[in-house]
């Protein structure tokens, strides 16, 4: 029993960490574009990577939320 705790506990925390995580990434999407063709380039790179972090992220927060709700079942 008390090792699922712990396990619940440390899912909790990655849930907070993810959570943290996607707000920064969503700030970052927020941005607007430069003057700059060249910093645009760099500024859509970016943007791309901060998409693809957003969807792993919801990935890993899905399965985190799907565990937790299974432990509260039991």
């Amino acid at each position: 029993m008390k090792k699922i705790k712990q396990t619940k506990a440390q899912l909790e925390k990655r849930r907070d960490e993810i959570n943290r995580q996607l707000s920064r990434v969503n700030e970052d999407l927020q941005m607007e574009l430069d003057r700059d063709m060249e910093e645009q380039a760099t500024q859509v790179e970016q943007e791309e990577v901060s998409s693809a972090m957003e969807a792993n992220l919801r990935t890993e927060l899905n399965d985190i939320e799907e565990k937790l709700a299974a432990m509260d079942e039991e």
